[in-house]
């Protein structure tokens, strides 16, 4: 037992095998084929769940019955047996997205009030960033750290309106985004956190007594892990400037709050002295 990798096994149920499945289709692909005592017995499994196990197993495609007496199978050869499993996921996934498309055009069904705010967890969020900057049509309003300049870099050939402001210290930012952007068309700029936390609309609405203690406060933020981008001024995601192991996002379709987030973080361009 110890001789199959437990990571291989994460890795099968990642792409929708049960564990007993997982561990039944790597055993029988390392032995080619045996019977089904010996699975038994070099998995340790019940009889009843290695039986329905290879019931599914075979379902899918992944074994194949090749004796009766003694009952015996053979494992469909991982190379081939990997598509198998993704094409179901894809084909699932086309499926799902079609199903879900048509819900709330049946009748029965009360369509629901509009949700502000979707959250977006550390793994849904970077597969939230490359599906709203891919899907831009007309135009990218980002304000970020250098960390979140990658989901740029491989742009289109479509003519966006591109609106970028980093937040860094770092010498080498300003060659970054030059070379990235260069013969492109917009707004680009590069701000240190101070220079953001001076130039945000809340601080001038602060008696001057309090100030020093509200951009101390503000300087203790993260600002390595902030994010706002907003695109074809139809969406916008967030990422707050948090000191947090696991990162997460707010995303909303809201059109005031998304014009009211772009006139704030607009006020950087035009109020950050120009060196």
């Amino acid at each position: 037992m110890d001789k199959i990798p437990q990571e291989l096994v994460k890795s099968l149920m990642n792409l929708g095998l049960l564990e007993s499945e997982a561990k039944i289709y790597i055993a029988l692909a390392m032995m080619n084929n045996s019977e089904v005592k010996k699975l038994i017995d070099f998995l340790s499994l019940s009889k009843p769940n290695t039986y329905e196990s290879l019931r599914l197993l075979e379902e899918k495609g992944l074994v194949v019955l090749i004796n009766t007496k003694p009952m015996t199978y053979q494992a469909t050869p991982p190379t081939i047996g990997l598509e198998m499993l993704l094409k179901t996921h894809l084909n699932a996934k086309e499926e799902a997205k079609k199903l879900f498309s048509t819900m709330d055009k049946q009748k029965f069904i009360e369509k629901p009030s509009e949700t502000l705010w979707h959250v977006f967890g550390e793994k849904g969020t970077e597969y939230k960033i490359k599906d709203m900057i891919q899907n831009a049509a007309n135009g990218i309003f980002m304000v970020s750290s250098p960390k979140y300049l990658k989901y740029l870099e491989n742009l289109d050939e479509k003519n966006l309106k591109l609106d970028i402001t980093i937040s860094s210290n770092g010498f080498d930012t300003e060659q970054k985004l030059k070379k990235m952007f260069k013969g492109k068309k917009g707004n680009f700029q590069i701000v240190s956190a101070e220079d953001m936390i001076n130039t945000s609309i809340p601080f001038k609405k602060i008696p001057e007594d309090e100030l020093i203690t509200y951009k101390e406060a503000f300087l203790m933020f993260n600002y390595e892990n902030m994010m706002m981008l907003i695109v074809d001024d139809s969406e916008l995601l967030f990422i707050p400037p948090v000191s947090e192991d696991s990162l997460s996002a707010i995303n909303t379709k809201n059109k005031s709050f998304i014009l009211i987030m772009k006139i704030e973080f607009m006020g950087i361009h035009h109020d950050v002295p120009q060196k």
